[in-house]
């Protein structure tokens, strides 16, 4: 850094002329000027570096230098005396405070930036003031290893077992929801999506909200659902079961779901049909849900119009739903976990292995559980709902896993009927059953000799 000095000396000369008291006395030199001492320059600025740290202040000025003295001349004649001597010259002023060093730019990653050093003050002039630290760079991501590492996702079997496909759509691989007003466990519960989707808190599947008010075949069907977009298709007969109110009357579909109280095709073929024999030989019958009583049967015709209500989740593959397919009940659905009991895995339920001895009204079938022993466990008449997840539909008379439930009751137009837990809405002395013939369901309101008359039925308990 430059300094200049500018000094100033004016000589007096003292006068010639004689006199009695002698020459007179040198002027005073006058005073020199002051040094200016220039301001220190300013600092430059930090530059913003990786970690942000913030440039220097910049160097305070150095003091002006101390004027000359300006020198007497002497005078002639008589007794000298010395000139008077120049007044000092004014102390230079401190150079002006050095500008603070410019903040540094925030470090990338995270870290804090250093604070800028303290500038060096001119010999009079303030130090410069403190640099502030650069701001706190935004938090890094988690990385692999991070907070949570990288194993911290949950595994291939999803959020929730209740979520994880089992390989077929066909038999209930979650906890089977039953209406909120039934005061039976797993109650239903529905999120609307905001997109015309609606889905099963419960069972984790995903449902058009409205169902279409066209009718079609059980082909025109599935094309329809498959032009929804990857994954969507008929839903199957334990699929709209899981949507069945049977407590309400009208239409059986559960708010926020809307549609049509009308007959729904299904993906899921009657087995007879898709093997061409027995009662199926010539047939193109399938399962079908009346959505205006609750009652699904096996022997409605695909060529039939109906309506439809797509689904997706399960598992997005077809599974066993293809034109032609066999249902395929899930690996290790059941297990006797204890004399008389059968646990299914999949819903969680634990059946009695048997049933009532003998038939009985609907009025006596929750008296019958309530005082069941087997296990010392408390045990209850099962909902609609949930004995549909009995059915096998890859089998007939009786339409049920015939190792864990041996010697099932099966056959229409007789009493070989399992009560539900509820009466039909509406409806002062029917109540729900399923016959396992082939898994149909219906209430007691049959004229004698129609296929759903009967006045007694048997009861399997569930816990």
């Amino acid at each position: 850094m430059s300094r200049r000095l500018i000094v100033a000396v004016v000589l007096a000369c003292g006068a010639c002329a004689t006199s009695e008291g002698g020459p007179v006395s040198g002027a005073a030199g006058t005073t020199g000027t002051a040094g200016n001492g220039e301001a220190g320059t300013t600092g430059s600025a930090g530059s913003s570096a990786t970690a942000g740290t913030t440039g220097s202040s910049g160097s305070g000025g150095s003091s002006g230098s101390t004027g000359a003295a300006g020198t007497g001349v002497a005078g002639t004649g008589g007794g000298e005396r010395g000139g008077t001597t120049g007044a000092a010259g004014t102390t230079g002023r401190g150079g002006t405070t050095g500008a603070a060093g410019t903040t540094g730019a925030a470090g990338r990653g995270g870290t804090t930036g250093n604070a800028g050093t303290t500038g060096r003050g001119g010999t009079t002039g303030a130090a410069g003031t403190t640099g502030r630290g650069g701001t706190t760079g935004a938090a890094g991501t988690t990385g692999a290893a991070g907070t949570t590492g990288a194993a911290g996702t949950t595994g291939t079997a999803g959020s929730t077992g209740a979520c994880a496909p089992c390989g077929t759509h066909r038999w209930a691989c979650w906890p089977m929801p039953n209406p909120a007003s039934s005061g039976q466990p797993n109650p239903a519960s529905y999120r609307d999506n905001g997109d015309g989707t609606v889905t099963d808190n419960v069972t984790c599947l995903t449902w058009q909200k409205t169902a279409s008010s066209t009718k079609y075949t059980v082909a025109d069907g599935r094309t329809y659902c498959a032009s929804l977009g990857a994954g969507w298709r008929l839903a199957t007969r334990v699929e709209l079961a899981s949507v069945n109110d049977f407590t309400q009357s009208g239409s059986k579909f559960p708010a926020p779901l809307a549609g049509p109280a009308a007959f729904y095709k299904t993906g899921s073929e009657w087995v007879l049909t898709t093997k061409q024999i027995g009662a199926g030989a010539g047939t193109d019958f399938g399962w079908a849900y009346n959505f205006s009583d609750g009652i699904v049967s096996n022997a409605r015709s695909g060529a039939t119009g109906d309506n439809v209500r797509c689904v997706r989740g399960g598992g997005d593959d077809a599974f066993d739903t293809a034109p032609g397919a066999l249902a395929v009940a899930p690996p290790n659905q059941y297990t006797v976990i204890a004399t008389g009991e059968v646990r299914d895995n999949y819903t969680g339920l634990v059946w009695q292995q048997d049933y009532s001895t003998a038939t009985m009204a609907w009025t006596d079938a929750a008296g019958y559980c309530a005082g069941l022993t087997t296990g010392g466990h408390t045990w209850r008449v099962p909902s609609l709902r949930e004995l549909a997840t009995l059915v096998d539909e890859a089998q007939v008379a009786p339409a049920i896993n015939r190792t864990m439930f041996p010697n099932t009751k099966y056959g229409s137009k007789s009493n070989n009927w399992y009560w539900a837990s509820h009466r039909a809405a509406g409806n002062a002395t029917a109540a729900w059953a399923i016959n396992f013939d082939d898994g149909f369901t219906g209430f007691n309101a049959g004229a004698s000799g129609a296929w759903n008359y009967f006045t007694e039925a048997w009861v399997k308990c569930v816990r």
